[in-house]
């Protein structure tokens, strides 16, 4: 069962989660802890498969690391390390249970969130075809105050093994108070190495894959803007009061009054026309220049837009070391991964991250 020992190795060791790409610091964490990508289920399936057959149901108890926590292939700048205990249950007809907890070190509360599945594995009449059915909730520390976006997970995943080893696509929905999409598309080979000392089985699995899917992003939209004529008069007023001597300007005061008092401008007219004179005194060369310039030229309106990309986000390729007893199963991994740019991320700075891994896991069969 080589096929599903290797598919763990590829998320198990990585602790991957999913998130917003334009975040502050703190929401970067947040991201980081509240938006698993289907996890869990890689997890399971490291459990369930890595013994020899299905002819049996077993209890499988784990316990991983990693060197560093992703999401979709960014780490955000921030160096942070993870640790998943976990416990599942496989019963021999396909069904099977999992509990897993993830505690990160770069968020607070650390431990969070605790992650429960239910599935179904099974093959095809066909052998070489398998395919797993799952769900998921995330239950969340009391202690975050956050608002979670994602609460749940369904999904489902498909694969084929040959002689070298396998390929699988598994894609995962994620729901909550907003929604998310994921696919994994996946090729490992198998290279046996043999036994030694107490391991009955030594085996690398180097893999290939690619995550898609979408994420929120939010952009700085710049665009360009005319002066309204109204504005463009105002500002030619307030250069032209700002050249007059002070002389003038108080002449052009007692000018303005007496034809609010004549009747010939109103209250409001009248009160900006006074500001105005007493703005442009403040107003320097430069100033002048600029406001020139904007009515000219126009004007930069800056504006935050929010929208919602699919997309590649990342390629991962992993080198796995699997050394098995009978019950017990040891992985040591090293991942180096390649984030994609969204559509609108083109301004973020992303770059490729290799961190290790390692997993120890105990299997107890039941007849």
């Amino acid at each position: 069962m080589f096929r599903s020992t290797a598919i763990a190795t590829l998320c198990l060791l990585s602790l991957s989660v999913s998130g917003q790409d334009t975040l502050s610091y703190a929401e970067q964490l947040k991201a980081l802890e509240e938006e698993m990508d289907s996890l869990s289920i890689f997890n399971l399936i490291d459990s369930l498969f890595s013994m020899e057959s299905q002819s049996s149901s077993e209890l499988n108890i784990r316990l991983s690391y990693t060197t560093n926590v992703t999401s979709a292939g960014r780490d955000y700048n921030i160096s942070q390390s993870g640790v998943s205990p976990g416990i599942s249950y496989y019963h021999k007809s396909g069904l099977y249970g999992d509990l897993a907890g993830f505690w990160n070190s770069g968020i607070e509360p650390s431990y969070n969130p605790t992650i429960l599945s239910l599935g179904y594995l099974g093959n095809f009449k066909n052998k070489k075809w398998s395919y797993t059915l799952d769900g998921e909730k995330w239950f969340y520390n009391p202690k975050d105050s956050s608002d979670n976006p994602l609460s749940y997970s369904v999904g489902g995943s498909m694969s084929y093994d040959f002689k070298l080893g396998f390929a699988s696509v598994d894609y995962s929905f994620l729901f909550g108070n907003e929604t998310a999409h994921r696919i994994i598309t996946n090729l490992t080979g198998t290279i046996r190495l043999g036994k030694w000392w107490v391991f009955k089985s030594i085996s690398l699995y180097p893999s290939a894959s690619m995550m898609a899917g979408n994420g929120d992003i939010t952009q700085l939209r710049i665009t360009r803007q005319q002066v309204s004529e109204e504005r463009a008069n105002r500002i030619e007023r307030l250069t032209t009061f700002a050249n007059l001597t002070e002389q003038q300007k108080q002449y052009l005061e007692f000018l303005i009054k007496r034809a609010h008092r004549n009747d010939r401008i109103t209250l409001q007219t009248r009160i900006q026309l006074l500001n105005d004179l007493r703005t442009s005194s403040d107003l320097s060369e430069a100033d002048q220049t600029a406001l020139q310039q904007i009515v000219n030229e126009g004007y930069d309106v800056e504006e935050l837009v929010d929208s919602n990309e699919f997309g590649i986000l990342n390629y991962t390729f992993t080198i796995p070391l699997s050394l098995s007893t009978n019950r017990l199963n040891i992985f040591l991994s090293y991942t180096y991964s390649i984030p994609v740019q969204l559509p609108g991320e083109e301004f973020i700075e992303i770059d490729p991250i290799g961190y290790f891994g390692a997993s120890i896991s105990y299997r107890i069969p039941f007849k």
